[in-house]
């Protein structure tokens, strides 16, 4: 039986591959992404990551250890062919996430893109 067989709830996030003309896609997290999450994205997507030019996690609410890993599995799969996806946005709760684990310098970002929380010129916006 599948674990989530008969779900009349929907998933409180989402996580998909939005393809771009020419390129490489846009791995895309909104919402909470939680291992109920990831198993319906590997369950649609397949446990294979894909190459994809850039990460979207600025609508992330609040991101388990299941979802870094995807995160992680994916900037791996395109690192193998000579590229890192860069994280076009990101929420406060992915920067504290990354930041905990180490991994804040892991993921290049868009140039002009500071993390969330962090003004242009890298102080905190927060006093």
């Amino acid at each position: 039986m599948e674990p989530h067989a008969g779900r009349v709830r929907p998933f409180p996030g989402s996580l998909t591959i939005q393809r771009e003309p020419g390129g490489p896609g846009v791995l895309c997290l909104a919402g909470e992404i939680d291992s109920a999450v990831v198993a319906e994205f590997e369950k649609r997507q397949g446990r294979r990551p894909v190459v994809v030019g850039a990460i979207d996690a600025g609508a992330v609410t609040f991101l388990g250890s299941a979802g870094l890993a995807v995160m992680v599995r994916y900037a791996e799969t395109a690192a193998r062919v000579g590229r890192l996806p860069v994280l076009r946005a990101t929420s406060a709760t992915v920067d504290r996430l990354l930041r905990t684990a180490g991994l804040e310098d892991y993921f290049p970002r868009s140039r002009g893109t500071p993390p969330a929380g962090q003004n242009r010129t890298g102080s905190s916006s927060t006093p």
